[in-house]
């Protein structure tokens, strides 16, 4: 695999030097430096946070912990890695890579922090004509950088990034693998009887991670708590009835995040059990149908259509499919948005931007947790994650509600104790439809 991450990872960093060479004719530049960013501790403590790689550096460099290191881009000469390594008996330290993208670079090792100050102006004959691109602001203004995090280069970049290149749709399809193994273990931790917290534990071993580089926090969720959307508890003690099974677990792959969600009944013969699997017919379904050129607010409204549709057939609520969705009661019931945007990061950026300009568009006012406001186009790559809960805080203003008398209330109560359902794939827009990552990893993973 390795020949084959070279070569696409090099038509990769060819494209973004000349996005780069666009950004700086553009703004008039001469260079940019990324900072990959530097180790923050909580307040009042000397306890460090857990690094988080700044994800335009990664959008270069296809490693995440390069703490305390830069990169130097001029869109012409091969790109130069400052790369920190200190000499250090308290902390071990990554040590240089060796790797498929690693000749792609120039290579400077900082022992010392203060050392990149002499880099800078060997580099940079003027950095008045230099971009900052980072989170250390005061650092950069320490160093004499006028332009910092300048919005225009931000925006020409996010744009750029929804659209993935075959380099970042490889990575994003290896992040599949992972998350499934730990799918799959954590989905028999949950049958086996262990609790949240055991499930969890599971998850990390099958997919070889910790809780510290996992994309986004898991989302382990048995019976009600599944009805909390970013639920994040983790009970240690397992509950005396077992009804269901939330979990919204992902994995990441040289920075590139996967994000899948699956939902459980613990008896397969129930009704909520047949929720479940509705849900995924329709999750896949409508995949079937996503193409470039539409937009994505008209696949949210399909599902949300869908949602109607089966609050109508399981006799949830006592209104046609149509009336439930002119009065909005679907939106009750699935709360947020289809999807979002994947990448380097979990809700990737330009969910709402319309050009490389910076045009926002912002989500309608029926659906103001949609994450994007985009048509699709080819090679972006976007989760579709349908939803439905019994969620008391949003059904109770029903019961007063006029249209109260038409919600079965004593079928909605049983199925609160189940929390909710969410079903979720990873997929990429194609020329003429869409792949479903998730499913192509699933089905290599079954042989």
């Amino acid at each position: 695999m390795s020949n084959s991450e070279q070569r696409l990872f090099q038509q990769h960093l060819n494209g973004l030097q000349q996005l780069v060479q666009d950004i700086l004719q553009t703004n008039g530049l001469d260079g940019i430096w990324i900072h990959a960013g530097e180790v923050q501790y909580h307040f009042l403590d000397d306890q460090p946070k857990s690094f988080k790689i700044n994800p335009l550096f990664n959008y270069f460099v296809p490693h995440t912990q390069a703490c305390g290191s830069w990169l130097y881009l001029d869109g012409v000469n091969k790109p130069h890695l400052y790369f920190y390594q200190p000499n250090d008996y308290w902390y071990l330290h990554e040590p240089v890579p060796q790797s498929f993208w690693t000749e792609a670079f120039q290579w400077t090792i900082l022992k010392h922090a203060d050392e990149i100050k002499s880099s800078l102006y060997k580099q940079s004959v003027d950095l008045n004509r230099t971009l900052y691109l980072g989170d250390a602001v005061q650092l950069a203004q320490s160093l004499g950088f006028t332009h910092i995090n300048l919005q225009k280069a931000l925006n020409y970049l996010h744009y750029q990034r929804s659209i993935k290149t075959e380099y970042e749709v490889h990575c994003l399809q290896q992040a599949q693998f992972a998350a499934l193994c730990g799918h799959r273990a954590a989905k028999n931790a949950f049958f086996d009887g262990k609790s949240e917290f055991e499930i969890n534990l599971a998850y990390l071993q099958a997919s070889e991670q910790s809780d510290l580089n996992v994309p986004y926090g898991n989302i382990v969720a048995i019976n009600q708590h599944s009805a909390v959307l970013h639920y994040a508890q983790l009970q240690r003690k397992s509950p005396a009835k077992r009804n269901s099974f939330l979990l919204d677990a992902g994995a990441s792959y040289l920075g590139y995040a996967s994000d899948i969600t699956r939902s459980y009944s613990f008896d397969p013969n129930d009704e909520f059990a047949e929720l479940v699997q509705r849900m995924e017919r329709q999750k896949l379904a409508l995949i079937d149908q996503m193409q470039p050129g539409y937009h994505y607010l008209s696949y949210h409204t399909m599902m949300q259509q869908s949602i109607a549709e089966m609050l109508h057939e399981f006799d949830l609520v006592r209104l046609s499919a149509e009336q439930i969705f002119e009065e909005g009661i679907n939106r009750t019931f699935f709360p947020h948005g289809l999807g979002h945007l994947l990448g380097l990061q979990v809700h990737d950026v330009a969910g709402f931007q319309q050009n490389r300009r910076g045009t926002h568009k912002a989500p309608p006012e029926a659906y103001p947790s949609l994450r994007c406001t985009r048509n699709l186009e080819p090679n972006m790559v976007l989760t579709v994650e349908p939803g439905l809960y019994f969620i008391p805080l949003l059904l109770n203003p029903w019961r007063d509600h006029p249209l109260g008398a038409r919600f079965n209330w004593q079928k909605i109560d049983c199925f609160t104790a189940y929390g909710g359902i969410r079903s979720e794939d990873n997929i990429v827009i194609t020329a003429d439809g869409a792949e479903n990552l998730t499913q192509k990893a699933q089905t290599a993973l079954n042989g």
